[in-house]
């Protein structure tokens, strides 16, 4: 199987939980025999082209200059149009849900078959103290 991680900062882990889960599947998975690909940004400390058998792409994020939000949307939008249009995966799975669905709308895709799509979503959101009172 081919399988992509897109909308994390990248591996190894440098950041936090998505990165985390991200490192120990991916890497998990290509020792059985699957092809992953891991989508970092660009300012992610290691440059390789691969991590432990995991292929890695870096694409350009905007977020050093636009802030985490607005930045990690064009990242997220970015990564996927990459996924969606340049690759041919089995299963797309995405840490958060920022850009997904402008992005599969947006690229139309008309694929011999479309990929699998999973979101992890983080959690509680409302929960956080950051998003409520």
């Amino acid at each position: 199987m081919k399988i992509a991680f897109v909308s994390t900062r990248g591996i190894p882990n440098n950041y936090g939980g998505f990165e985390q889960f991200a490192e120990y599947i991916s890497v998990g998975m290509g020792q059985r025999g699957h092809e992953v690909v891991v989508y970092s940004p660009k300012f992610h400390p290691y440059q390789e082209s691969t991590y432990k058998g995991v292929r890695i792409k870096h694409i350009y994020s905007p977020e050093t200059w636009m802030g985490s939000s607005v930045g990690s949307f064009f990242y997220d939008f970015a990564s996927l149009r990459d996924a969606l249009k340049k690759e041919d995966f089995d299963i797309i799975y995405e840490a958060g849900y920022t850009s997904i669905i402008p992005a599969y709308i947006w690229f139309n895709v008309k694929k011999r078959k479309r990929p699998i799509f999973t979101t992890n979503m983080d959690g509680l959101e409302n929960k956080r103290s950051k998003f409520s009172p």
